[in-house]
């Protein structure tokens, strides 16, 4: 886990690739966690509902850009575990090239504190006399905390949860 980064901003492309090149540059870049042989991170058809669904901007001539490089990046990393709706609240539309340069450089810095303290945590309950199933139990309770904390710094309420009217 200590071992895997997202590029910095400044390590993204420069230059414009086409969605064949972005699929081969996002495979190589989200090598975490390892996925199976005949699985991918993300796909053309994916990546066209995002563009459709004005989840990240459309390319330009069927090219991508560093902007469209971060936003993947970020969805790809988050939507594991967040909804698509939480996802654009993190990284909206209409943002200028500055503005979402400045949220994925946050977001990677983020990340990668996020790895620390969790290696951390991580090595220290696997150092408690535990079953692999109360592992697992407990990784997904810290799962889904993290979850709902999310959910709730974006929205108010968890999510799934109805506001009385």
């Amino acid at each position: 886990m200590l071992a895997f980064s997202l590029p910095d901003w400044e390590h993204l492309p420069e230059l414009e690739l086409y969605m064949d090149q972005v699929l081969l540059l996002l495979g190589r870049y989200l090598s975490f966690p390892p996925l199976s042989e005949d699985e991918k991170p993300i796909t053309a058809s994916i990546i066209n509902n995002y563009v459709r669904m004005k989840i990240m901007p459309a390319p330009v001539k069927k090219k991508y850009g560093r902007v469209h490089i971060a936003y993947l990046l970020i969805i790809c990393t988050l939507k594991q575990s967040l909804s698509i709706a939480s996802i654009q609240k993190l990284i909206p539309m209409g943002l200028q090239e500055e503005e979402v340069a400045a949220i994925y450089r946050r977001f990677v810095s983020q990340y990668r504190g996020a790895i620390e303290v969790f290696s951390r945590y991580s090595q220290s309950i696997l150092s408690e006399d535990l079953t692999d199933d109360a592992l697992a139990t407990q990784a997904a309770v810290v799962t889904n905390l993290a979850k709902g904390l999310t959910e709730y710094l974006l929205t108010g309420q968890p999510e799934g949860e109805e506001t009385a009217d």
